[in-house]
């Protein structure tokens, strides 16, 4: 292998994983560049090379050349994301057939949704610089996670489902009777769109042989939106009380979106196995400060002609907080150099994991009943389902430097 070439093994790509990066050429006319660390070949028939023997300064991973290199990556994602507190309704074993029966809990079941798989990816951009072995880029990184439900339960099905986000009561003349609310029909949609902008200063070098780190620091631009759906049928909508008795259908519309941003800091590492392969682990902690932007609204609408809407619930809630996001990544890739060493290619496969704390700030809001000087009375019942995000699956990477 020509050392002279001044050709790097691994350096990690600017999508918060590691990478090989290729060695650039330089002419000796143009600049004297300081030589990188010598390197030890690989024992395989390929262009690849494993840390210098004496690694007690650090030796810098990337090469020392004249202009520097370029760094380009792309990700195709599959993952799948989780919330807590998205408990939408009951389904008590009991039939509803009377008022007394559904306020029985037995063998009960919360229901949430079922979090779907979905793609997404991620591009980047960066530039392994010539002030002792300094990378920095940018990478962008956007998925959309979803999930839904549809469950019902008819008078004999022995069953019974008990909303848990609706403000609605119905408007029976005999107030001396407790009404639970309660539908035959609950349909359900949750909407995640996550955009997360990673501004990147590191260096990776040689604590071993075979080990290559590289501490990194810099901003993360967050933006995470959020929407929960919940329409209710039959049941306490189809025995409503009011003129006429017309049956109607209920819709809870909720928003929960945080944008911010903040530091970012973590450390990525290369474990060498040799011929260019390679496993990779990655960490990372950012702290976000940004705006939470909270939005409730519930109407019932008129099954019958002419399909009159009522807007009954309307609520905002609009503040600051801080925010710690922490990433994890574990995988392996195959990494070589190619065109007399002025070229790098990376391939990567591996599992990651990000976890954001309390971004489920959403308020459910619900109408209790109560017996006030011999009169059945309604009232409210505040409670916020605070709850972490977290999203986690396969990441597929290409990393090409020149």
């Amino acid at each position: 292998m020509n050392i002279n070439k001044k050709m790097a093994a691994f350096a990690l790509p600017l999508i918060a994983v590691s990478s090989m990066l290729s060695a650039a050429s330089y002419s000796k006319q143009n600049c004297e560049p300081t030589p990188p660390a010598a390197c030890n070949p690989d024992d395989c028939c390929r262009t690849y090379c494993l840390g210098p023997e004496n690694y007690g300064v650090n030796a810098a991973v990337r090469p020392r050349t004249c202009n520097g290199d370029w760094v380009i990556g792309v990700a195709g994602l599959y993952w799948n994301a989780h919330q807590d507190g998205m408990e939408y309704a009951v389904d008590s074993k009991v039939q509803s057939s009377t008022p007394e029966e559904r306020a029985n809990i037995i063998d009960a079941e919360y229901l949430n949704p079922s979090f779907d798989w979905n793609w997404g990816f991620k591009a980047g951009l960066g530039y392994n610089s010539t002030c002792d072995g300094w990378d920095f880029g940018i990478v962008w990184t956007r998925y959309n996670g979803s999930a839904s439900s549809h469950n019902e339960a008819e008078n004999d099905d022995n069953h019974t489902l008990l909303p848990l986000w609706t403000n609605f009561s119905t408007n029976l003349n005999d107030k001396s009777v407790v009404f639970p609310i309660f539908a035959t029909d609950i349909q359900t949609q949750w909407n995640l769109n996550l955009d997360l902008v990673d501004l990147e200063l590191g260096r990776e070098f040689w604590n071993s042989k075979r080990l290559a780190l590289r501490p990194h620091i810099g901003l993360r631009i967050a933006r995470v939106k959020q929407s929960f759906e919940i329409e209710h049928k039959g049941g306490s909508w189809s025995e409503t009380g009011t003129a006429g008795d017309v049956a109607q259908s209920n819709k809870v519309d909720l928003d929960n979106d945080f944008k911010g941003i903040g530091i970012r800091g973590g450390l990525n590492s290369v474990w060498n196995l040799g011929c260019g392969w390679a496993l990779y682990g990655d960490t990372a902690l950012s702290i976000i400060y940004g705006r939470f932007h909270v939005d409730h609204d519930e109407m019932n609408r008129d099954t019958a002609a002419p399909f009159s809407k009522s807007k009954f619930f309307e609520s905002k809630d609009t503040f600051r907080a801080s925010r710690l996001v922490a990433d994890l990544g574990l995988g392996i890739q195959w990494s070589s150099l190619f065109c007399d060493c002025q070229y790098g290619l990376t391939v990567k496969l591996g599992w990651e994991n990000h976890l954001f704390l309390d971004q489920n700030q959403m308020w459910r809001v619900t109408k209790v009943g109560f017996l006030r000087d011999r009169t059945y009375s309604y009232g409210n019942t505040f409670s916020q389902r605070r709850g972490d995000l977290d999203t986690q699956g396969w990441t597929l990477a290409v990393i090409f430097d020149f």
